[in-house]
């Protein structure tokens, strides 16, 4: 009559499990740190799978994990900081380009006046 864990809440404690154990051993258990690393790395990617399946793909899944956990799943913070560095050159661009026309407009206005 055991009751099964959710699928996100089993990969997160393994997850936790492996991340633990990998930062406890000494430096001196290459192997045993090696699986350590080996197993985080596939739970990281089971706590992702896990978290795309209980709150769905892509951008609304996002805003649905926003809602529900106060946080973003990792991948999409990756992609919001690629998306926001393209953004910021976009709107440095823009500026650079609005004080240029703004000088450009002055020094005519000035050579029509003097």
């Amino acid at each position: 009559m055991g009751r099964e864990m959710p699928a996100l809440v089993e990969a997160r404690e393994s997850l936790n499990y492996w991340e633990t154990r990998l930062q406890t051993l000494p430096k001196t258990a290459v192997r045993k740190r090696r699986e350590a690393r080996e197993m985080a790395a596939r739970c990281r990617e089971r706590v992702v799978e896990a978290e795309r399946a209980e709150y769905g793909a892509g951008f609304l899944g996002a805003v649905f994990m926003a809602m529900a956990e106060r946080r973003l799943p990792s991948h999409t913070t990756r992609q919001i900081v690629r998306v926001g560095k393209g953004a910021a050159i976009l709107a440095a661009t823009a500026v650079a380009s609005m004080v240029l026309l703004t000088i450009i407009a002055f020094v005519v206005l000035l050579a029509l006046i003097f």
